[in-house]
């Protein structure tokens, strides 16, 4: 009998405690130890322990620790090595794991990590002769030594799980306590919970926040907790906290945005509805303060990665930079966003969802017209997001990005539709794919259905910090259907947020075309010349995903007719 198994447990859940500096040691939470003596089955619990969500796929495991021994005895090593880990904790081990046949997980919330560099380094004394083992460890201790001296700094005695939760941290945690009455003021029972039940849900639409549960949140009195109670309960990065009070059918909501590790209070917003109107589930004052909030971590996190050396900068910042500035437009910042990307990747290089941010970063830069080098940022872009299929299958952000690098760099509609399917299938809520399967039929001459996906995807994305992509994509979607008013809209609107994107202006113009404002369509085809002057037609269909159906050739003979050189 193991010592895992060797006494019967009440319901209570047991915690595992791994030490991952210095020797590898595992144990029971009460201090009983864990004997592993398969160095490869200590690697493993590492591995998973580090990972995503505790989350590796059964190929990479294999390719990472059997990787010499041919693919079929790989396959059954890892079986045998699983077999030995279910052996090892007994009964425990269906709590504490979860196996599949595409993958194996460690339940996060099970484990402790336990430790500092001043132990020894990360997994001191395991060797393992794999090549795709020795390159990840050297990786861990690598990006464990960089960021060593500031984290020692702000809170010594954490270093190795301060460590660790940057790189699982990829998104910054957000809490939207209850909002209280204010004084002098009485409103109806639980309005403060329900409102910051609904902008909780308006949040988690989202996938670049992790939102608390509102029934953590609800736990706290925002009148009374401390901040450090909320980042010890919650492990939030920002809270949102305020009042409201009430006059007949009106509302008004005072809200503060508050950075838990500064303690600053970054914003004060006040916002009024209609009390009929919210409680009949009105989005005036939910997905107004929504917008705020997501607006407001995205300047945060541009202002600590622009103000910190990178090593200092939490990972979650990074990222969201990142994605800020991939979308602004300018070669600056697009090159920027780049840097902050590949910071990210060596910290959490097993990340299916940076590797799929990196592979869109690639297919913005072919698309956009700033890649010196097509063929080579094409097939880079391609294997970042088969790289993130890898690492996690059924990660719905990564299928999105390989759908867009099939459809606007591979020309292979039908894989992008496959993988928008697939998306959508695992994720309802990922706006993104529902915006590029609504574009993909715009694409394709079935514009019906390209105004359906695409008007979902805008309903779901409240705080998308690149609204003007989503409207911009919108109006295609318009104009495949033959609604011009409303894709003039649509693209006047992102074109009040983004002066320089290029095919908003394409939509701009053909709208414009077909409303039969031709003036304006040649001033529209002027204004995307002085930002674009290279723009052509025969460039156009040489490029265009549409440019290969109808619907392509229609928008080009409109961009022609507006002043648009062959």
């Amino acid at each position: 009998m193991t010592q895992a198994q060797k006494e019967p447990q009440t319901d209570e859940v047991r915690v595992i405690c791994i030490r991952l500096f210095g020797v590898f040691a595992l144990s029971w939470e009460d201090g009983d130890e864990i004997r592993v003596r398969s160095t490869k089955i200590r690697a493993m619990l590492a591995m998973l322990a580090t990972a995503p969500e505790g989350t590796r796929t059964r190929a990479w495991l294999q390719d990472m620790l059997w990787g010499r021994s041919g693919h079929e005895h790989g396959r059954a090593s890892l079986r045998r090595a699983l077999t030995d880990l279910r052996n090892l904790f007994g009964e425990d081990f269906v709590d504490l794991f979860e196996v599949n046949n595409s993958e194996v997980r460690l339940h996060l919330e099970r484990i402790r990590i336990t430790g500092t560099l001043e132990d020894g380094d990360f997994l001191e004394g395991t060797e393992i002769s794999e090549d795709g083992f020795e390159e990840w460890i050297q990786t861990q201790r690598k990006s464990n030594r960089t960021m060593l001296s500031a984290v020692a700094r702000t809170r010594p005695g954490r270093v190795a799980q301060e460590i660790l939760n940057r790189g699982l941290h990829l998104q910054p945690s957000i809490a939207i306590l209850p909002f209280a009455t204010a004084r002098g003021y009485q409103g109806p029972v639980q309005l403060g919970d329900m409102i910051s039940e609904e902008i909780s849900r308006s949040l988690s639409r989202s996938h670049m926040l992790d939102v608390i549960s509102h029934l953590s949140c609800r736990t706290l009195d925002a009148r009374s907790v401390a901040l450090e109670e909320i980042r010890e309960k919650l492990d939030a990065d920002y809270v949102v906290a305020g009042n409201y009070r009430t006059q007949g059918d009106h509302i008004t909501l005072n809200a503060d945005f508050i950075d838990i590790k500064t303690g600053r209070i970054s914003w004060t917003r006040e916002m009024s509805s209609s009390l009929a109107d919210f409680l009949r589930g009105g989005d005036d004052l939910v997905g107004g303060l929504a917008g705020e909030i997501g607006r407001a971590v995205m300047d945060t996190s541009l202002d600590l990665a622009a103000t910190a050396p990178l090593p200092d900068v939490d990972s979650h910042a990074l990222l969201m930079s990142a994605i800020t500035l991939m979308h602004r437009l300018s070669v600056q910042s697009f090159a920027k966003s780049q840097t902050y990307l590949e910071e990210v990747i060596e910290r959490v290089p097993d990340s299916a969802m940076l590797h799929g941010w990196m592979g869109k970063w690639h297919c913005l830069s072919v698309v956009q017209g700033w890649s010196s080098r097509l063929d080579e940022d094409t097939a880079t872009a391609r294997e970042y997001t088969a790289r993130a299929l890898d690492i996690q299958p059924d990660n719905s952000f990564a299928l999105t990005m390989d759908g867009l690098v099939n459809n606007n760099l591979l020309r292979r509609h039908d894989v992008a539709m496959r993988r928008y399917d697939e998306a959508i299938e695992i994720d309802p809520n990922n706006a993104m794919a529902w915006l590029l399967k609504g574009t993909l039929h715009a694409f394709t001459d079935d514009g019906a259905r390209a105004i359906t996906f695409t008007d979902r995807a805008r309903a779901l994305s409240p705080l998308d910090p690149h609204g003007y992509f989503f409207d911009a994509l919108g109006a295609a979607a318009k104009l495949s259907g033959g609604d011009y008013q409303g894709a003039l809209e649509l693209a006047d609107r992102s074109i009040r947020a983004n002066r320089r994107h290029v095919s908003t202006l394409r939509a701009r113009i053909v709208a414009l075309y077909h409303l039969d404002r031709i003036e304006e369509a040649r001033e529209s085809a002027e204004t995307l010349l002085r930002a674009d002057p290279g723009f052509n037609i025969r460039g156009y269909m040489r490029d265009h995903p549409a440019a290969e159906f109808e619907i392509g050739r229609v928008w080009a003979q409109a961009m022609r007719e507006a002043g648009i050189p062959n």
